[in-house]
């Protein structure tokens, strides 16, 4: 047999690392998506400079009871800086780097641009032997449609599954991704 290939996939970019990506406008991509996103992700998002201080010690107080760095508390913008700029190493040295980036990112670009990069950017898991980067590839992946058409219920699992997208895929653990939309829509 012959491989077929409708519109969604072929109108989709792969960069050099097989990523599945189709950017779109921010005002292309749902309130409920990009409130689902900002619940699960950075509830203070257009109330920081690029740094979250209050997340920054939650995640230091984890870290220092736990012994060992398990929390980020970065916030969307240093998660963009670490995402397009940054190593994925954990560091003081490079989370200061990442900081600083994002004070500077949020100076220049503004908090839309922030947010239109991070929900055209993050990754979400895999399909097909590729990466599912941004909402739009999700939306498409997951529940067969645009960003534009999703249900509350469906931008709300997108915004669950972040953190964590191969333990929560909606593909893969469709109750796992249940409990985390849930937990978005209660956020």
């Amino acid at each position: 047999g012959r491989a077929t290939f409708g519109p969604a996939s072929l109108a989709t970019i792969r960069g050099p690392d097989n990523e599945n990506r189709n950017p779109v406008p921010l005002d292309r991509i749902p309130k409920n998506v990009r409130n689902a996103v900002l619940a699960m992700e950075d509830a203070r998002f257009y109330d920081h400079p690029g740094i979250d201080a209050v997340g920054i010690a939650r995640a230091l107080w984890v870290d220092v009871t736990a012994k060992d760095m398990k929390q980020g508390g970065s916030t969307l913008t240093q998660q963009v800086v670490k995402n397009l700029f940054l190593s994925q190493e954990r560091t003081a040295e490079r989370k200061l780097r990442e900081a600083l980036l994002a004070i500077a990112i949020e100076r220049k670009l503004g908090k839309d641009e922030i947010l239109r990069l991070y929900l055209n950017e993050i990754y979400l898991g895999q399909a097909g032997g590729s990466s599912i980067c941004g909402v739009d590839a999700a939306a498409r992946a997951w529940f067969g449609k645009p960003i534009e058409r999703v249900s509350l219920a469906e931008a709300a699992t997108i915004g669950g599954v972040i953190a964590a997208p191969s333990a929560w895929s909606p593909a893969r653990y469709p109750d796992r991704a249940r409990e985390r939309r849930d937990i978005a829509l209660g956020r």
